[in-house]
């Protein structure tokens, strides 16, 4: 038998254990903004996408047409670069995407005493945002910026392993960790998380209200038909969220109902 006959003989053998093929799945973005070491605020995001493909060709479409190759990064938006950083989140609010974030201000509760190390506060972190990010059936494959470890902290490994347990079931399918610099999705969640975090330095009188960055962290909000963000927020496509230190590693937080 050929290998061609041997394929489509094998093809049509009902597997009881196999997926429907429209079961849904996503791609989850995973970065954080501030020093959980020494800022006041520490934040960690999230973007899914269902179809990661129909954002991604807007934002190289957005690149080529403005020659714009530079890694999109929340410190780097200026005068200059602003309407740029608004047309890419503009392209997210209006595509197939949902958002999560959860924000830590460690004055009122320091996510680094609760779990013992600054990398297990973020694996905790990050364990209850892709918590509360994920929804019913959905498997998800988490692409996470590279952050720095000891060897013998394994995050994707335990971060996935406390998602999966939380849920009681298979959601996150993988953990990549890579440079942010060879994804445009993990950029955007740089640059969604800041604006995120953004207005609540400012609500703390740690930042101005008439930057480049005040005005795109504006933009988010309005995108969104939310006119603030600090102290959380949820919708089906938007979920923002604040650390209060209450929760044991991997609860999940501010999470969307099953109807969300």
């Amino acid at each position: 038998m050929s290998v061609t006959s041997y394929c489509r003989s094998v093809r049509h053998v009902p597997d009881p254990a196999t997926l429907p093929v429209g079961h849904p799945t996503a791609v989850a973005f995973l970065d954080e903004t501030g020093s959980i070491s020494r800022d006041r605020f520490f934040s960690v995001g999230c973007l899914v996408l269902p179809e990661p493909s129909v954002v991604l060709r807007r934002i190289q479409k957005l690149r080529d047409v403005h020659h714009w190759y530079v890694e999109m990064k929340w410190v780097d938006v200026t005068e200059t670069s602003y309407p740029l950083y608004r047309d890419a989140l503009e392209i997210v609010s209006g595509a197939d995407a949902r958002y999560a974030c959860l924000v830590a201000d460690r004055d009122a509760a320091d996510p680094v005493v609760r779990f013992g190390s600054t990398w297990s506060a973020y694996e905790g972190l990050a364990t209850q945002l892709l918590v509360a990010a994920s929804r019913p059936r959905e498997l998800i494959s988490v692409l996470a910026d590279n952050y720095s470890t000891p060897d013998d902290v394994v995050f994707e490994v335990d971060v996935r392993r406390d998602v999966n347990l939380r849920l009681g079931r298979l959601a996150l399918v993988s953990v990549c960790r890579l440079d942010s610099r060879s994804s445009d999705g993990l950029q955007l969640v740089d640059a969604l998380t800041g604006a995120v975090t953004f207005e609540d330095r400012q609500a703390a009188g740690l930042a101005g209200r008439r930057s480049a960055k005040a005005r795109l962290a504006e933009d988010l909000r309005r995108f969104h038909g939310v006119t603030s963000l600090v102290g959380g927020f949820r919708s089906a496509r938007l979920n923002v969220d604040v650390y209060r230190g209450s929760a044991a590693p991997g609860d999940a937080i501010g999470r969307p109902s099953r109807d969300d």
